[in-house]
């Protein structure tokens, strides 16, 4: 009687033991939810992505707004057109008036919440806005980095293209630039 329950506290704690390994590969690999489903797009185009993937981290100063949710290759300029799924809860939208100048809103609830076409809700990135494919950590995954700008005409509508961007550094090529560098210099 006593191994029984000897063997049924060893399967439990064998079970437990699989669950939270479970639990740490889906942190690990990224897999973690991040809902964005009342939240907006924008896309961006880069010349290379690196080892980008669908579902990468988006951060404005660090913070996580969102997560890529798409990856294709346009077919026209051969460049990367990446989609951005952005929370409107972490990165919110704002109302503006016909001018394009923001709407103080002084009731709660009235200001924007899900983007519609003539609504007037904008993001609160400027058309200034910079995308950068940064690297967690000297060999770690990338991710996508926006500077938000302010120095714009206008704002960015959800669905609208950030123009600045910049593609990821490859660490093959700094090393290949820095062999033939030094290559040069023995010369």
């Amino acid at each position: 009687m006593q191994s029984r329950a000897v063997e049924i506290v060893v399967g439990l704690f064998i079970a437990a033991g699989l669950a939270a390994l479970f639990m740490l590969a889906m942190k690990v690999s990224n897999l973690s939810t991040f809902d964005t489903s009342d939240g907006y797009t924008l896309k961006a185009r880069f010349d290379a992505i690196g080892g980008l993937k669908v579902r990468a981290p988006v951060t404005v100063a660090g913070v996580k707004v969102g997560r890529v949710s798409a990856i294709e290759l346009d077919g026209q300029d051969f460049r990367a057109l990446v989609t951005l799924s952005l929370s409107a809860e972490a990165l919110p939208l704002q109302q503006v008036d016909a001018r394009g100048e923001p709407v103080e809103v002084a009731a709660a609830g009235t200001g924007c919440s899900k983007p519609k076409a003539a609504d007037g809700c904008v993001t609160s990135l400027y058309d200034d806005a910079s995308a950068s494919i940064l690297t967690a950590g000297l060999l770690g995954e990338q991710y996508v980095g926006i500077e938000p700008g302010g120095g714009g005409m206008r704002f960015l509508q959800p669905g609208d293209e950030i123009r600045m961007t910049q593609s990821s550094i490859a660490l093959e090529q700094i090393i290949g630039q820095f062999l033939f560098s030094k290559a040069d210099d023995a010369k």
